[in-house]
């Protein structure tokens, strides 16, 4: 085996901005420390030229770089997008037009779910709406409030990862193209058809989605939701304080000023990236197939004007209704793009970084290997190959990014350090003997399944993420009750995508069936330790 260049210094960049980010909880910051450090490194440990490097090298690089303009972009106009609809009252008419349906708890916590299924395209707008909207319905039915933060915060992030149309979808597709970067050898998979590939194997993402209609119909819960739950059907909801009161919208706005934009951005995604692909299999002289077209188009070309589109859309629609003036209409879209900001500023920052993970390049010209990174995948495979069973590999990417996202409270800071590496490490894992890397391979959608959908469960549990003070405060739950009773749930989600999900299926078994058990495990556990808050309630009232 070939000494590696530079041995252990490879793993410290990634290293350093991870346990930055435990440490400080200051992901842009440790972010960029990794890439200084890792700059360093590559400049033989001169800080002046390092530090130059670093700038002119990666983070200019990588701000420039047009496939990362066009994410950029793309994340940019969506925010726009959903704050115009947002603002004119469109989502609300949205929301509301599901709501007539919840007269019963059982009603009101699938029809939560379902509203959370609808607004898939981002996870922000997603709590934002479904909690200040649906209190009032939880309230009048006796759902306590830590019960629907768990529902707002459960079908959130999740549904969003897992939607091929969202603000979360051309950074995740731009995470794995980092790590398909730094795969050797002339055969490398498309990152869109990579992506969806992989979609089947994010255990967790699917089942902490699926978790909350069972509990609902089984009519069960457990841990400390269990005595939420009881405490709010026997006294039932508090007056309602003033953190409460909610932002004035429009009230002859209709769910139309939402769906119309959101059916233009899918449907200009779609048509741009059929014609694009194609374009590019027809002049190959292939057979068009579904797959190859899809896999062979312009997806971030796509993904640009079609958030383009909606928006355009959006503003045309809004515009002659006046339900916003032209001042509010700007505010709107410039209060979209400002939420969009730390998204970029993560997806660039993690962009360089993997730019220094990099292995070397085969210059055909002169021979020789150029050293464009420090090969951190390279290293950790020598690491691994002879200590970790490549079958275990998805399991144990699970688990890191779920740490790393629970100590940091950002799962789009722990899928741009992990992703890029993750991917690169499989691939070289599982061509070691020289093999052709196939994209259907189960262990390399495994890990990328495993490495998204642990970054999203260490993110439920954290107290520190921002998706869990954002649900918290939208439902008007206390934040660290919300913590204590949705966490035995994500666990529960959890362990079971490791026992019936990442585990069986490196080791052959068929992704659908791990499914088929999981849901079976989920409904049994919930019947076997799980409990009625109702009939407890109801036996309470009695003695009482």
């Amino acid at each position: 085996m070939d000494p590696h260049p530079f041995g252990w210094l490879s793993l410290v960049p990634p290293l350093v901005a991870i346990a930055l980010a435990i440490l400080t909880r200051r992901t842009l910051l440790s972010l960029l420390i990794g890439i200084i450090v890792g700059a360093i490194i590559l400049q033989n440990g001169n800080p002046i030229t390092g530090l130059w490097s670093a700038c002119a090298d990666y983070l200019w690089v990588k701000a420039t770089d047009w496939d990362k303009v066009q994410v950029y972009l793309f994340t940019l106009l969506t925010g726009g997008m959903i704050g115009v609809v947002s603002a004119s009252g469109g989502m609300r008419g949205l929301v509301n037009l599901i709501i007539c349906f919840a007269n019963t708890r059982v009603k009101g916590q699938v029809t939560g779910w379902l509203m959370g299924l609808a607004i898939f395209f981002d996870d922000y707008a997603n709590m934002l709406l479904l909690g200040g909207t649906l209190k009032e319905v939880t309230d009048r039915l006796k759902i306590s409030r830590e019960k629907l933060a768990y529902i707002v915060d459960s079908t959130a992030a999740p549904v969003a990862g897992l939607a091929l149309i969202s603000t979360w979808v051309a950074t995740e597709i731009s995470f794995i193209e980092e790590g398909i970067n730094q795969i050797q050898g002339a055969e490398k998979p498309d990152a869109f058809l990579l992506f969806v590939e992989s979609l089947p194997y994010r255990f967790y993402s699917w089942w902490a989605l699926l978790l909350v209609p069972l509990v609902a119909l089984t009519r069960r819960d457990i841990g400390p939701m269990l005595k939420a739950e009881i405490t709010m059907i026997s006294t039932g909801p508090e007056a309602e304080s003033t953190s409460d009161k909610q932002e004035t919208l429009p009230e002859s706005s209709t769910w139309l000023n939402a769906a119309i934009p959101v059916a233009t951005m899918l449907a200009g995604v779609v048509t741009i990236l059929y014609w694009t692909g194609y374009q590019s299999v027809t002049s190959e002289g292939l057979e068009p197939s579904l797959l190859q077209i899809i896999g062979q188009g312009d997806s971030y070309k796509a993904l640009l004007y079609g958030s383009a589109a909606s928006l355009v859309v959006a503003i045309l629609l809004i515009a002659p209704q006046r339900l916003l003036s032209v001042g509010q209409m700007g505010r709107a879209i410039l209060k979209g793009f400002r939420a969009m900001l730390p998204a970029l500023l993560i997806l660039w920052l993690a962009a360089s970084l993997a730019a220094q993970t990099e292995p070397p390049t085969f210059n055909e010209d002169t021979g020789e290997m150029t050293v464009n990174g420090l090969d951190t995948a390279g290293y950790l495979k020598q690491l691994l190959e002879t200590n970790l069973p490549i079958e275990m590999l998805p399991t144990t990417v699970f688990v890191l990014a779920a740490a790393v996202a629970f100590s940091t409270g950002t799962s789009w800071g722990t899928m741009g350090i992990l992703v890029p590496l993750s991917v690169s490490l499989s691939a070289g894992m599982l061509t070691t003997g020289g093999e052709t890397l196939d994209v259907a391979d189960p262990i390399l959608l495994s890990v990328v399944g495993s490495v998204l959908a642990g970054a999203i469960f260490g993110d439920h549990c954290s107290p520190i993420s921002d998706t869990t003070i954002l649900s918290s405060q939208s439902c008007g739950c206390h934040h660290m009750a919300h913590v204590r009773t949705q966490m035995p749930y994500a666990i529960l989600g959890a362990v079971l995508s490791i026992i019936l999900g990442t585990v069986p299926v490196a080791y052959g078994a068929p992704v659908y069936l791990c499914h088929v058990l999981g849901v079976g495990a989920m409904v049994g556990t919930l019947f076997l330790i799980g409990k009625n808050p109702e009939k407890l309630a109801a036996e309470i009232e009695t003695e009482a």
